[in-house]
């Protein structure tokens, strides 16, 4: 009976077009673009955060956004979580991930890396990717916190990130993690040849680090208090390089590494990070954890979208949502 009842209240709240999802916390999603200067130019960030409006979707391109654009903030001070995007992705890979975010009660501050980025000119280089990374995140951080529609409502005390893929290094770096190009080198010039997803395809693969890469200083980021990282890309870094690594960090997995090897990424390091993360291992693969795409962008971009038969993407990212709310919630 109870279960009956629920369905048709679910029924009910589809026939007045209000979200299911946007039901899910004690909070609706706003959402709102903050500009931020780098040394490579002007970029910007898409950022979700509470707000007690109703939802109202709208287009983005082919996805569909379920937040509403320029809604006022909640009252209250909020944690605030960077979110930073792949190698070629963008901010709204993870839309719906940090739209349950901000229903929750969370700041969601979004980068698009420009140079790493769909849709914008790329960077020269992997040197340029790999440096100008973090300092974009931390530039969109600090822009974002001395936003006059913020400022009142984000808590500096409570900072948080989450990293999917090539955001999982950024990430990493800012966690205070000391990378060692040569080591990754060596890797994908043996046994990581054929290791698309960590060292670029054969014909771009990565040789080693340029004298500007190999005499970079990483910065780190002292604010941040706990760390997601989504099936990260982290074979440039050891044990030696992750001793400063202190904070909780919460790691996610697939179960099939074809794209990029878990051995070389992700369980290493587990192993090698000095406080011991918590690990969730989830179905299907490197892009599951993309949000599911839109019919519209299937065909096109099928490697990432299509999951293999049995695989329920958005299933998943249901659990990995309530996941990294708990662990969120628990650390910041």
């Amino acid at each position: 009976m109870f279960r009956a009842l629920r369905l048709a209240a679910l029924a009910m709240l589809t026939i007045m077009g209000i979200s299911v999802a946007a039901m899910a916390g004690p909070y609706h999603a706003g959402v709102a673009r903050s500009a931020f200067t780098t040394a490579g130019g002007q970029a910007s960030a898409v950022i979700w955060y509470p707000t007690a409006l109703p939802e109202m979707s709208w287009q983005a391109g082919p996805f569909e956004i379920d937040a509403t654009r320029e809604a006022p903030v909640a009252e209250g001070r909020f944690p605030v979580v960077l979110l930073s995007h792949g190698h070629n992705g963008g901010p709204l890979s993870h839309r719906e991930l940090a739209a349950q975010l901000a229903r929750a009660g969370f700041i969601v501050i979004a980068p698009t890396h420009i140079g790493d980025a769909a849709g914008q000119p790329p960077a020269t280089g992997q040197t340029e990717i790999l440096t100008s990374r973090p300092a974009q995140a931390i530039a969109a951080l600090d822009a974002a916190l001395k936003d006059e529609r913020l400022a009142a409502h984000a808590d500096p005390a409570r900072i948080g990130m989450i990293g999917y893929s090539a955001g999982g290094y950024t990430g990493l770096i800012l966690a205070g993690a000391k990378p060692d190009f040569a080591h990754a080198a060596a890797y994908c010039a043996g046994e990581g040849r054929d290791d698309t997803g960590s060292c670029g395809p054969a014909n771009d693969a990565f040789i080693g680090p340029s004298e500007k890469l190999a005499a970079w200083s990483a910065p780190s980021e002292p604010r941040l208090k706990a760390l997601v990282l989504l099936d990260p890309l982290a074979v440039m870094f050891d044990a030696s390089g992750l001793a400063a690594v202190k904070i909780p960090v919460l790691l996610f997995r697939p179960q099939e590494d074809i794209y990029m090897r878990s051995a070389a990424n992700a369980i290493a390091l587990a192993s090698d990070l000095p406080r011991a993360p918590q690990q969730i291992l989830l179905p299907g693969t490197h892009f599951t954890f993309v949000d599911p795409c839109p019919e519209g962008i299937v065909g096109e971009a099928a490697l990432i979208c299509k999951d293999r038969p049995g695989i329920d993407r958005p299933a998943i990212h249901r659990t990995l949502e309530r996941d990294v709310i708990a662990f969120l919630n628990a650390t910041l």
